[in-house]
């Protein structure tokens, strides 16, 4: 797949574009068109996040049909069927706004569709009211208004062109945007981030903006006519078959994703302030030493900090090293400010203000410090080190490496074998 997609890319630079290209083209096209309705039907089963997935489905199921009907175009779909002439184009202006809404609901703790949102729809309506007449003529007359369309059509076709190439770039830069913000605000709150997650809608919303740039190139190059032999929308439309499968390896590899608990993310809403407390301080995560014990003490500059919150802070210090909630790989910061008896402003106040760090990093501290210990008790040295990032907290391999090596400047295997050779 990637393979063929690759080679298609190559002969589009090269200007050999031949018809053997084109074949190769449709047969991605139509497996591309395939793999997204399958996909749709997946998507519609899952009974987790009803909303934002039957937004994802409803967009693969279309984007399937307008890959079937791009393809067709090459067997002369619209000479045979005149009657399917800008029935599929006006799929074009519902895709991206279904793509953000998708990420709105899955990222967000919006339940119910919002009557704002159905503004996302109403450029699809203008169009199809200005097409009105155009749908009402005969098979012939469509034909001929395609071929030498009036001057209403013509102007028409231009600025639905550019308007679409806009809202592909505009939608895909805000839906990124999002996700970032998710990503941020999640930390505050979550021990362990899904990065399968991240990583989906991030490649999948990148390669979008990707294709859309290129559309939006070959629209500029469709009206100035400047003679440059690239074919544009089709490598558009190539790339999001890559979307489509980007977005159905992850559903198979890891379903979960789709089935995000709503619970851990009721707490995210964007646009909205999430600590009451104090405003948000990210200055990074410390470098610790080989041999240093990993002690959340307090900064040094307590002066702006009220009593209440130092008290807090000493409970949570004494609770985390006595108590250890961080094994708890699915900890999350309104569970431990139960756990605590105070509430997560307070307990993210203390997070914020006292430790100058988020709670996905102040809880994995100390998920570091502890699987720097196991490394040093002698009964672990048969254990594999994952064995142990496991039983300190964390849940995958790649997440306790990453985090691991942010904290230490060294991966595991690094500190374990410098470790041995100091002892």
């Amino acid at each position: 797949m990637i393979i063929g997609f690759l080679l298609i890319l190559t002969q589009i630079i090269a200007g050999k574009f031949s018809r053997s290209m084109e074949n190769i083209a449709k047969i991605i096209l139509y497996l591309g068109a395939i793999q997204g309705i399958l996909l749709s039907v997946f998507l519609f089963s899952i009974k987790a996040n009803k909303l934002s997935n039957r937004l994802l489905a409803l967009l693969t199921f279309l984007w399937g049909i307008f890959l079937f009907a791009y393809a067709l175009q090459f067997e002369g779909l619209y000479r045979k069927y005149p009657h399917f002439l800008k029935v599929f184009y006006q799929f074009l202006f519902v895709f991206f706004p279904l793509m953000y809404l998708h990420a709105k609901y899955l990222l967000t703790d919006f339940k119910k569709f919002q009557k704002n949102d159905f503004l996302h729809f109403l450029p699809l309506v203008i169009s199809v009211l200005l097409y009105s007449g155009f749908y009402l003529h005969s098979a012939h007359t469509k034909l001929e208004l395609n071929r030498h369309p009036s001057e209403f059509y013509r102007i028409l076709q231009i600025i639905g062109d550019e308007f679409i190439g806009l809202q592909g770039i505009v939608y895909s830069i805000v839906t990124l945007q999002m996700i970032g913000k998710y990503k941020r605000k999640i930390q505050e709150y979550e021990s362990t981030v899904s990065k399968m997650l991240i990583r989906t809608l991030n490649i999948g919303t990148s390669l979008n903006l990707t294709a859309w740039i290129i559309g939006f190139v070959g629209i500029q190059f469709k009206y100035l006519d400047p003679g440059f032999n690239f074919d544009f929308f089709t490598m558009t439309y190539l790339v999001m078959v890559v979307v489509i499968y980007v977005v159905s390896y992850a559903a198979i590899k890891s379903p979960e994703i789709f089935k995000l608990d709503r619970a851990k993310i009721r707490v995210v809403r964007f646009g909205n302030p999430v600590n009451a407390i104090a405003a948000m301080k990210n200055t990074g995560v410390r470098k610790l030493g080989v041999s240093e014990f990993v002690r959340m003490e307090p900064k040094s500059d307590m002066q702006d900090v009220s009593p209440e919150l130092v008290e807090i802070n000493r409970k949570l210090v004494d609770f985390m090293n006595n108590d250890k909630p961080f094994l708890d790989p699915d900890l999350t910061l309104p569970e431990l400010a139960r756990r605590l008896e105070v509430s997560r402003n307070q307990l993210s106040g203390v997070i914020n203000q006292i430790h100058g760090i988020n709670f996905y990093q102040f809880v994995n501290q100390y998920r570091v410090n502890e699987v720097q210990q196991l490394m040093d008790d002698p009964d672990n040295s048969n254990l594999k080190l994952i064995s142990l990032a496991y039983e300190a907290g964390f849940n995958s391999k790649a997440s306790f490496n990453r985090i691991f090596k942010q904290m230490t400047n060294m991966t595991p295997s690094e500190y374990y074998s410098r470790h041995k050779k100091v002892v």
